[in-house]
């Protein structure tokens, strides 16, 4: 099916068009996808640390409370037995109760002990009725009191139950660290603090949450859901696919895949909180209206390109084309309308330059046929009647010998041969043997005219080269112009040598004689038939310039003859031929 260069330029920028907005809406999804989600997962870290800063601020003021009575001489000295009296008791009390009052975060303590190994200990709590001479012993009786106190350093086991509670239900965090003596580094006793779950909910209660996000808080190898003021302990399943900064992907064990955002605060605690769906896809569907509102844009411009192509393309097209109808049609003038200025101008002009350049080989074609039946015409005047003329002189030449007369029988024999070689066949291409032959007895004839005043010599190395051919009456035009022109001129007897000689696929036949030489104006009038043999009766209308003419139009542009002389001293033509054999060139 044929299609038009319109439809193919529609096609084409279409298609671009749509390959671009395609690539354009796929390079700025993916792209704001990561940046969104980028966007998302700094916005949910900064929201967790504002949430986790104060709770981790808390934290490290109970951690140095429960660090204060191991640093304070004044608690050590009592419990290492130096002041183990009423008033050092009563000291070391007042002193714990004042650091336990001046702690930034006592609002969540429910209670403080401070014990040795034999069951001495002072406390302050919450409140007076909830203390019991066995505070210290249940306190000490907790699971994970061994584990918290012989810990290097804080170690979390997660929320428990408060042991001291008169009521189940109650959770505390616990916090233990060991008291050493006071000039040495034994163990003598422990601090213990009770801490309320609300040190952490209070801050997370009113936590802007997604209602598809989820909040968790990891404390040690324990992991707590955040539900407003509860904290549900999970074990949570699932499997991390990729991480990156401050978050990471999991896939949960029923193969759904969530974005945790985390965040960490003192050594074993992290606020972690899974990214909202809903909120990421109602950004994406602000997103997806741009990149429609885009897409809609670069489409439009796209229609209008098109049209715009059409339009410039469309007009030049159809001229070019009935241009070209008229070419065919036989119209070869001009048309100066089809020359824009741009890449269809060029062809335009192209096309201009075309016909001009078809007139011109026409013309010259039909003067090349012209000037080729007139060469013809003129070798064909020329002839002679061969039988009458041949037995004229045949009995011209027994009369001759019958008379002892030698000389007018040898003239008589070659212009006899000359003539019946120049009129024999139809042959235009003969061997170089025979055109030396012919060549030969015109000399004789010359000689015997103006008595034996040239002389011609013949150098040729390579004896396969006269099998070659050349055009018939080649060569007697450029001896005849040598005798005339040249040697009869100087007024003395001259000498003319014809060499061969080859070079590649090229025969080179020189004809040089001792003449009077040739101006560079006089070869130029020459070669270009400005100047007629005038001396010249028998042969005077094959000619330099119809010699050089036949061997361009017989063998081509890049043969024929070229003219070297120096006035006073010497001419050389030389005859420039492709090597052909007589076989293959019979016309």
């Amino acid at each position: 099916m044929k299609r038009s260069i319109k439809s193919q330029i529609t096609a084409v920028t279409v298609c671009i068009t749509l390959f671009i907005t395609f690539l354009m809406a796929s390079v700025c999804y993916f792209t704001f996808q990561s940046l969104l989600k980028k966007s998302l997962i700094q916005s949910t870290h900064y929201s967790l640390r504002q949430a986790f800063t104060p709770i981790t601020a808390n934290l490290e003021s109970l951690m140095d409370l429960c660090t204060w009575a191991d640093d304070t001489p004044r608690i050590a000295s009592y419990f290492s037995g130096s002041q183990r009296n009423n008033t050092g008791k009563l000291d070391a009390f007042s002193r714990m109760s004042e650091e336990y009052k001046n702690n930034k975060a006592n609002d969540y303590i429910s209670r403080i002990i401070i014990s040795d190994t034999n069951g001495h200990f002072i406390q302050e709590v919450r409140n007076v009725t909830d203390t019991s001479a066995s505070d210290a012993k249940i306190a000490s009786s907790l699971p994970c009191f061994e584990t918290l106190l012989s810990a290097s350093s804080f170690e979390w086991v997660g929320i428990i139950e408060d042991p001291h509670a008169k009521f189940p239900g109650k959770q505390i965090l616990p916090f233990v660290r060991p008291m050493h003596h006071l000039y040495r580094s034994d163990v003598i006793g422990w601090t213990y603090l009770a801490v309320s779950t609300t040190l952490i909910t209070d801050r997370l209660k009113d936590y802007p949450l997604p209602s598809d996000s989820s909040l968790y808080l990891t404390l040690g190898k324990t992991t707590y859901l955040v539900e407003g003021t509860s904290l549900i302990e999970i074990t949570p399943s699932y499997q991390i696919i990729a991480t990156e900064e401050n978050a990471c992907l999991i896939e949960d064990s029923s193969g759904k895949r969530h974005t945790i955002v985390s965040i960490n605060g003192i050594d074993g605690w992290h606020l972690s909180q899974s990214l909202s769906e809903q909120e990421f896809s109602s950004q994406k569907r602000v997103y997806y209206a741009l990149l429609l509102m885009a897409c809609l844009i670069i489409l439009g411009l796209g229609i209008a390109l098109v049209l715009f192509l059409n339009r410039i393309i469309n007009i030049p097209i159809r001229s070019i084309s009935k241009k070209l109808s008229a070419i065919s049609a036989g119209d070869f003038s001009c048309d100066p309308e089809i020359e824009w200025e741009h890449e269809l101008g060029t062809i335009g002009k192209g096309i201009n330059r075309l016909s001009r350049d078809v007139v011109t080989l026409m013309d010259k074609r039909i003067e090349d046929e012209k000037q080729k039946k007139e060469l013809e015409y003129q070798i064909l005047q020329s002839q002679i009647n061969p039988h009458f003329l041949y037995n004229t002189l045949n009995s011209i030449k027994w009369m001759a010998t019958i008379q002892n007369a030698n000389g007018i029988a040898e003239m008589t024999t070659s212009l006899a041969r000359l003539l019946k070689s120049i009129s024999k066949g139809t042959r235009q291409l003969i061997p170089i043997k025979e055109e030396l032959s012919l060549l030969q007895d015109y000399v004789l004839i010359q000689n015997y005219r103006y008595g034996g005043i040239v002389e011609v010599s013949y150098s040729i190395p390579d004896t396969t080269l006269p099998d070659y051919v050349i055009p018939k009456l080649t060569l007697q035009p450029i001896v005849e112009n040598a005798i005339f022109h040249g040697i009869e001129a100087k007024g003395e007897n001259g000498l003319i040598t014809v060499s061969l000689h080859q070079e590649g696929s090229d025969l080179y036949i020189d004809i040089t004689d001792n003449g009077v030489g040739m101006s560079k104006e006089l070869i130029t009038q020459v070669l270009s038939g400005a100047i007629h043999d005038a001396k010249s009766d028998f042969f005077r209308k094959v000619g330099i310039h119809n010699v050089d003419l036949r061997l361009k139009y017989t063998f081509g542009s890049n043969y024929g003859l070229r003219i070297d002389s120096k006035e006073g001293e010497y001419t050389t033509m030389t005859v420039v031929l492709p090597l052909r054999k007589e076989k293959n060139n019979y016309d």
